[in-house]
């Protein structure tokens, strides 16, 4: 796991699961709530004047949990709690 993503699940006080590589139905939307975070931080921290890619984490994950899954047409705050933020 990179620094970066190591410091962000940190931060976010998230717990890692890993799962095998090659089982999509296992991991498929969790790789993809990943990669959305990861290519949103990374873009934000590659430019030279916004540092503070850590103060938006909030903001990123909150965007992402109520993004509308377009298979069960829910958020996935609501698929894990059962009611929208």
């Amino acid at each position: 796991m990179s620094e970066v993503f190591q410091a962000f699940a940190e931060m976010m006080q998230s717990r890692s699961r890993a799962t095998l590589n090659h089982r999509p139905q296992a991991n498929g939307q969790q790789e993809r709530s990943v990669k959305t975070v990861m290519q949103s931080v990374r873009v934000y921290a590659e430019d030279p004047l916004q540092q503070d890619w850590d103060e938006i984490a909030e903001k990123l994950i909150f965007a992402i949990n109520n993004s509308q899954d377009g298979t069960r047409k829910e958020t996935p705050f609501y698929l894990v709690h059962g009611w929208d933020a």
